[in-house]
């Protein structure tokens, strides 16, 4: 018996994610268009009971021992047998139609080969719900402008198809953060990377905020943007 096609391989990386995992697999079980949706959990190095929840919803659970998001990633792009792939963070909802609107816009633009869209906050403070539009019209202006088109696609929504992936050296699994920055260039080498600020999803405010790593995420782009390489190198850091 022949297996159907998967139209989406959806990859979440994850550690300690047991928590937020449920309402992520949920809404991608809900998206709706009729796609065949395969979903991939990354586990890496997980100590709490992310496995079990990943299992109980019937999806694909993968292993990575080595720490950090960009070999997740790596992982599970090499897994997914999907035209396109979808990679979100473990504490990102996808609305309905987010398939529907993601496939609309590679349609249209033949020479798009990676996707990502702005996010609003579900459990945000008033403060990070008032500065959010502001932050992401200067990410999209960067994006845009200093960047020449080679950044926009944030990891925790980002829509690429396999075959332009299997074109590029893939995820850089030395990176702890930065990953999606890095791919964006690679991506940008043959064909164009947009941030569609008219497609979103929804995620946790949980990262951001006036911290070492939202400060370090900041300048990573800023110097993506310049100087076409981060400020800091997540393989520089301990683990």
């Amino acid at each position: 018996m022949t297996e159907s096609k998967i139209d989406f391989s959806v990859v979440i990386p994850a550690y300690n994610e047991e928590k937020t995992l449920p309402q992520c697999i949920k809404a991608i079980k809900n998206l709706a268009g009729g796609f065949n949706t395969g979903i991939i959990v990354v586990d890496n190095n997980s100590t709490d009971k992310t496995r079990l929840v990943a299992e109980s919803f019937g999806v694909k659970v993968v292993d990575e021992s080595r720490q950090g998001v960009g070999a997740a990633r790596r992982r599970g792009t090499e897994e997914a047998q999907g035209e396109f792939v979808v990679h979100v963070d473990a504490d990102t909802y996808l609305p309905p139609e987010y398939l529907i609107e993601a496939k609309k816009r590679f349609d249209k633009k033949p020479k798009l080969v990676c996707l990502s869209g702005q996010f609003y906050f579900y459990d945000g403070s008033w403060y990070l719900n008032l500065l959010r539009p502001v932050l992401f019209f200067l990410f999209w202006l960067f994006g845009v402008t200093m960047s020449r088109g080679k950044l926009g696609p944030i990891g925790g929504d980002m829509v690429f198809r396999k075959k332009d992936y299997d074109r590029t050296s893939g995820f850089d699994p030395r990176l702890k953060f930065g990953e999606d920055g890095d791919i964006s260039r690679k991506f940008s080498a043959f064909g164009k990377v947009e941030l569609d600020m008219s497609l979103h999803c929804y995620i946790s405010s949980r990262r951001f905020g006036f911290n070492r790593k939202s400060w370090i995420n900041l300048l990573n782009f800023i110097w993506f943007c310049i100087f076409n390489r981060p400020y800091i190198n997540g393989h520089e850091l301990k683990d």
